[in-house]
């Protein structure tokens, strides 16, 4: 059996005000080729298909889409669990239609095996603090910290063994939506608790033959285990993510009888934990990139020559090294790009004799309205926020009627 691990689709997503749709479309496009010519039976997307729980029409479009040309493959079974970024209502709306095509989705914890036949799988999705505990009045940071990461690993030991229940020897693959400790993160991941409290260690998948994790976007194994991994996003979302290699993992699965006997795929498959699972292999395939995310540092005396090197169409995030300030830099570097590549970024990198002490501009955070500080924490996250301030709204109304009286 073949499966192809990916997540952190982030459909909708948008950078610096640019959408991303035509990246998502080509990526999809590609994907539905991939399962196509390497013979897939199975996808595994783990998480963040959407990259807001209120997602706009077009990216709500392109998963519908995508789902319809994998059902005409007739040849694919998918698993899809929900992610932080996404509402898990929204997510299972339609699953019992996906069912009849053997697509099962996941958005909220609950009863999550699903039997593939050669496989089974645990398709965890991202656990809500409301998952795993009640809170309580009183409780300390470290007390919440130690609740979470002790229930986490219990809902995985519990989902091992009702996975080893039903497989019978067959292989068990774990899905899952957190931070592992020790992972490499980038810019565009949002801390999946508060203060990061959920994160883990990789020894709570220990039993797993495989296990398809997502949130983080750079791709990875973890713990330089072969069988725990990220697939990580098939586009950079952000610039510390432009030099990132993206692919998806395409995993070999046998019956136990002939776990020792396949070719490996790749030399990682060479790993030892790999002889002694059910895995036969595990090769990673890159995704073509449609646009380049460009980082570039140049300087001030030859600004026009350094950004010729930049390849023509990319978004680029440009800094230059200046002995001064110097106030219309961003129309100096927009001129020299001279609409070969778009600039979306311009950083100054001057000398610390040159920094001038911060000043803040705006009203301080005290002279600010809770409305206010909201709907500015929207704007910094990039998120589409009508509907979640009305419910802010609501929320705060409820709680200044409850103080008044």
């Amino acid at each position: 059996m073949r499966l192809l691990h990916t997540a952190d689709w982030h459909l909708g997503a948008r950078l610096i005000e640019r959408d991303r749709f035509a990246e998502h479309a080509a990526f999809l496009d590609w994907l539905i080729e991939t399962l196509r010519s390497e013979k897939i039976d199975a996808l595994l997307l783990s998480g963040d298909v959407f990259d807001a729980a209120n997602p706009p029409q077009e990216a709500v479009a392109l998963y519908f889409d995508f789902l319809k040309r994998l059902a005409d493959l007739k040849t694919v079974k998918a698993v899809i669990t929900g992610g932080n970024h996404d509402s898990a209502s929204h997510l299972n709306a339609p699953r019992e239609l996906l069912r009849r095509f053997e697509v099962h989705v996941f958005g909220h914890a609950g009863d999550n095996i699903v039997d593939l036949g050669d496989a089974v799988i645990a398709a965890v999705p991202f656990l809500r603090e409301r998952d795993l505990r009640q809170a309580a009045a009183g409780e300390t940071t470290t007390t919440v910290h130690e609740q979470v990461r002790a229930a986490i690993r219990a809902h995985y030991t519990a989902q091992l063994a009702a996975c080893r229940d039903i497989a019978k020897g067959r292989p068990v693959i774990a899905m899952g939506h957190l931070t592992v400790l020790g992972a490499t993160t980038s810019d565009s991941e949002r801390d999946i608790h508060i203060g990061n409290l959920g994160s883990v260690g990789a020894d709570i998948f220990a039993g797993f033959d495989y296990t398809a994790l997502g949130h983080l976007h750079r791709p990875q194994r973890v713990a330089g285990q072969e069988t725990i991994r990220y697939s990580g996003s098939p586009i950079p979302l952000s610039f510390s993510e432009a030099a990132d290699a993206k692919s998806v993992v395409i995993i070999e699965i046998s019956s136990p009888h002939t776990a020792e006997v396949g070719t490996p795929q790749s030399s990682e498959s060479k790993n030892s934990s790999l002889r002694r699972s059910n895995l036969c292999g595990v090769k990673l395939l890159p995704i073509p990139s449609t646009r380049a995310l460009i980082r570039v540092t140049v300087d001030r005396a030859t600004l026009a020559a350094d950004l010729a090197n930049v390849p023509a169409g990319a978004w680029a995030e440009v800094t230059v090294k200046l002995d001064a300030p110097e106030p219309d830099l961003d129309r100096q570097v927009r001129e020299a790009a001279a609409g070969r590549f778009e600039t979306l970024k311009v950083l100054a990198d001057l000398p610390a004799t040159a920094l001038t002490p911060w000043q803040p501009t705006g009203p301080a955070l005290s002279e600010l309205q809770p409305r206010e500080v909201f709907r500015e924490l929207l704007k910094e996250k990039q998120i589409e926020g009508e509907e979640l301030s009305a419910v802010f709204d609501e929320l705060l109304a409820i709680r200044e009627a409850k103080v008044t009286t």
